[in-house]
C-alpha cells in the first residue's frame, strides 16, 4: 500500500507533540519502568516495591504511584482501613504496554546479553521469548 505524500504530509501537520517523547514522559521518569515490571508480575503493596527495588525510596516511590494513577496507568485498592493497607494494580491501559516491553526486553536480551545473563551463551530467543510472553501474559 503506496501513502501519498500529501497524506504523510497531513498526517504530520496533525501531529501535536513527538509521540516517542509523549511516551516517555508518563513512563520513563525514574523508576516508573520498574513499578510497571513489577505490576506485570501481579498487584502489589507498597513496601513489596520496596523490597524489589531496594535503592527506591519511599518518598520517590510515593510520588511515582501518583503519577503512574493519575496516568490512568496503575489502580490502588485499599483493602484494609484499619490498619490502612493499599494494593496496586494496573489499568487496562498499563497492560496495554505489555508488547512495548515485550520487545524492550528481547531487544536488551539480544542485544545486552552480557548485562542480562550471568552466562552470556545461554540467551536462547525462542527459550526467552516463550518465557517472558508467559510472564507479560502475552498470548
Amino acid at each position: 500500500m503506496t501513502i501519498k505524500k500529501e497524506a504523510i504530509d497531513n498526517f504530520k501537520s496533525g501531529i501535536k507533540h513527538c509521540p516517542i517523547e509523549t511516551a516517555f514522559e508518563h513512563i520513563g521518569r525514574k523508576w516508573a519502568i520498574n513499578i510497571l515490571r513489577d505490576l506485570f508480575l501481579g498487584k502489589k503493596r507498597f513496601r513489596e516495591f520496596l523490597e524489589t527495588n531496594p535503592e527506591l525510596s519511599g518518598k520517590v516511590l510515593s510520588q511515582r504511584l501518583k503519577e503512574l494513577e493519575k496516568d490512568d496507568l496503575i489502580k490502588k485498592k485499599i483493602v484494609s482501613k484499619t490498619p490502612l493497607k493499599a494494593e496496586y494494580e494496573l489499568t487496562v491501559r498499563g497492560k496495554n504496554l505489555d508488547k512495548v516491553l515485550y520487545e524492550i526486553i528481547m531487544f536488551s536480551m539480544k542485544n545486552y546479553s552480557k548485562e542480562v545473563f550471568q552466562n552470556p551463551s545461554q540467551f536462547n530467543e525462542k527459550t526467552c521469548s516463550i518465557i517472558t510472553k508467559k510472564s507479560l501474559m502475552i498470548e
